[in-house]
């Protein structure tokens, strides 16, 4: 992939930051213990335009009703949108049952564990697809959110290539660049953490950020 155009040593450094930043500070979720492909994708599913504290009580209750695929397979709609009603978006009750119906005629009760079977399941994205394999499977995988792309853009000054960040693969290449041969799933989580708690896209919290010596938005405020 393309290399991107920082010293190998502000990338490194960033690195190191996140991830010391990450061993105090990474939210304690219920989807990021004991992971497993099931807990992550269900984990995906809710998390669609919606914040992680809202979805946590939500998706407790969802592992405590559907504790395994075997129990989630059996679903029934109705079941599932009383779970999910507190979140809105009741879209995501039927894109779970499609789903379910997909895993039991498609792939043998399992979820896939590379890329293109991922992104043909109902409602998995480029996104989603890259974070259960991150996270499910352990496999070194990049990631793209607003709130990488803000910090990376904050960071190392560089802008997306289009009208749609999310879909940049310019700004995918870099995400790619910039994950560490180890540790990569607590620096996803830690980028994920950094970004809704520091990082902010309203009044970030300069002062306290780690980074604040080497970053560009700051230094040229």
């Amino acid at each position: 992939m393309k290399e991107i155009t920082v010293s190998k040593d502000l990338k490194r450094r960033f690195q190191i930051e996140i991830s010391k930043w990450a061993k105090k500070n990474l939210i304690d979720y219920p989807w990021r213990e004991n992971r497993n492909p099931y807990k992550v994708l269900i984990c995906e599913i809710l998390l669609i335009r919606t914040k992680a504290p809202q979805v946590d009580p939500v998706f407790r209750k969802f592992m405590r009703k559907y504790p395994d695929m075997e129990r989630f397979l059996k679903a029934k709609l109705k079941d599932l949108e009383k779970l999910i009603r507190p979140l809105g978006l009741l879209f995501r009750a039927k894109m779970l049952r499609e789903l379910a119906n997909q895993l039991e005629s498609e792939f043998n009760r399992q979820i896939p564990d590379n890329f293109n079977d991922l992104k043909a399941l109902k409602g998995i994205g480029d996104y989603a697809a890259n974070a259960i394999l991150c996270f499910g499977f352990d496999k070194k995988r990049p990631l793209l959110d607003s709130n990488f792309i803000r910090i990376y853009e904050r960071f190392f000054n560089i802008t997306s290539k289009t009208k749609t960040p999310k879909t940049d693969k310019y700004l995918w290449n870099i995400s790619d660049n910039l994950l560490p041969d180890e540790g990569y799933v607590q620096f996803n989580y830690a980028i994920l953490d950094f970004g809704g708690n520091v990082c902010l896209s309203k009044n970030p919290k300069c002062s306290d950020c780690p980074l604040n010596n080497h970053c560009y938005y700051l230094t040229n405020l």
